[in-house]
């Protein structure tokens, strides 16, 4: 017997229409045969919504330890009642440990490239494992390198997490480099940076902080990125949440990977999106600009 299928907000609805939107606006000529790989839940809510756009749809579905076969069982049984199973293929464990193996606990293993990635984490980005690491980052940074390993020409990558547990050290040190390469660049960063540091939402560090991430980790597998506004919002049970997206296009430039093409005053320029009460409105936080006759990134 299914348990009684998770329940999302309102303003879980609106990110995935902002996603929704980002497939059909990047995609426009291949909508109906794009590849899936991602976290949907195990009642499909998302797919379900963009499944006229997939062709190909790959879920991962860890199940709750020492009963993981029930809700990996729920999400094949509800692809099947939804007449979707004929598209979709199921990996069995944990994202992270299949993204950082290739494989995940039967020894299946992700078709690369897709078109469509998404990692919807229930839980926060910093997770450390036993040795210190960032286990979650890593994951992320060995996913663009398996995309552009197989030979992706580009895809849409969004990432959605709680903001449980935030590693201060590992954003605000970032931060700091991030004001480094501005003031190398001619670009009067401090009152801006100091804004971000001093801010009382960690959502506005946090936005500097994954963009610029994203960015980067596109760029040493030559992709450029391009992003675009990120979202946060309340979700289930009062949890804090942030949606990011960009679209990757494999680069033309030279085969030795070079600074992000989308430039860290653009990033910092970034609006977000506050979804409250299923509206969503644009929002700088407060937060000063960097001025476009301050400098010229490279």
């Amino acid at each position: 017997m299914l348990k009684k299928p998770q329940q999302f907000t309102q303003n879980k609805q609106v990110v995935r229409d902002l996603q929704c939107d980002s497939i059909r606006q990047r995609f426009p000529a291949r909508l109906g045969a794009l590849s899936y790989f991602g976290l949907p839940s195990s009642s499909l809510d998302d797919v379900v919504q963009w499944f006229p756009l997939l062709e190909r749809i790959t879920a991962v579905e860890r199940g709750e330890a020492g009963t993981e076969w029930q809700l990996q069982h729920e999400l094949l049984v509800n692809a099947f009642r939804l007449g979707i199973s004929h598209k979709l293929t199921l990996l069995r464990g944990d994202i992270d440990s299949v993204l950082l193996s290739g494989v995940d606990d039967h020894g299946s293993h992700p078709e690369w490239p897709y078109d469509v990635v998404s990692l919807d984490y229930s839980g926060g980005l910093f997770y450390r494992d036993e040795p210190g690491q960032l286990r979650r980052l890593e994951a992320i940074k060995r996913l663009f390198q398996r995309q552009a390993t197989a030979g992706a020409k580009e895809f849409l990558f969004l990432l959605s997490f709680n903001m449980d547990q935030i590693d201060q050290r590992e954003v605000r040190e970032s931060l700091e480099t991030v004001r480094r390469d501005l003031k190398r660049f001619g670009y009067a960063a401090d009152q801006v940076i100091d804004a971000y540091l001093n801010h009382p939402k960690e959502q506005a560090r946090l936005k500097l902080y994954v963009m610029n991430l994203i960015a980067r980790l596109a760029a040493r597998e030559n992709f450029d990125s391009e992003s675009e506004s990120p979202a946060f919002y309340v979700g289930n049970r009062g949890t804090e949440m942030m949606a990011f997206r960009a679209y990757m296009k494999a680069s033309s430039r030279t085969f030795t990977p070079r600074s992000p093409k989308e430039r860290l005053n653009q990033i910092v320029n970034r609006r977000m999106v506050e979804i409250a009460d299923g509206r969503q409105k644009q929002t700088n936080l407060g937060l000063p600009l960097i001025k476009a006759d301050s400098g010229e990134m490279g």
